[in-house]
């Protein structure tokens, strides 16, 4: 799904939020705003999170390896609701969603497996 423009007045929040990180593994290359989709009418910050350029491509569709996701069982435990539903979107994606862990941190977000959106 393609990011709209929009979002980047959040940066600054964001920014400040994140300490100029990706909210996700704390990397600092090529860190943008990132909006969690579906879009809602104006971008929200408890839609967004700052993502590096490997979490904005694996948000994006591609492939999440194994032995650098590990960081998602610690991002799921965000008190910030963007950052937990897209760890756990990641998760609900992964070819190993057999692993312990996997399970163990989807059950820590609380994200129904069916919507990709926290349960009610």
């Amino acid at each position: 799904m393609r990011q709209r423009a929009a979002v980047g007045v959040l940066g600054k929040a964001l920014t400040r939020r994140a300490h100029g990180r990706c909210e996700l593994c704390e990397g600092r290359e090529g860190v943008r705003a990132w909006e969690i989709p579906p879009f809602p009418e104006e971008p929200d910050l408890d839609r967004a999170l700052l993502a590096c350029e490997r979490c904005r491509a694996w948000l994006e569709g591609a492939p999440v390896e194994q032995v650098e996701a590990h960081f998602l069982g610690g991002a799921v435990w965000s008190a910030v609701p963007a950052v937990r539903l897209a760890a756990a979107r990641l998760l609900l994606a992964v070819d190993f969603a057999d692993d312990p862990w996997v399970r163990d941190a989807l059950d820590a977000a609380g994200v129904d497996p069916q919507t990709g959106e926290f349960a009610a």
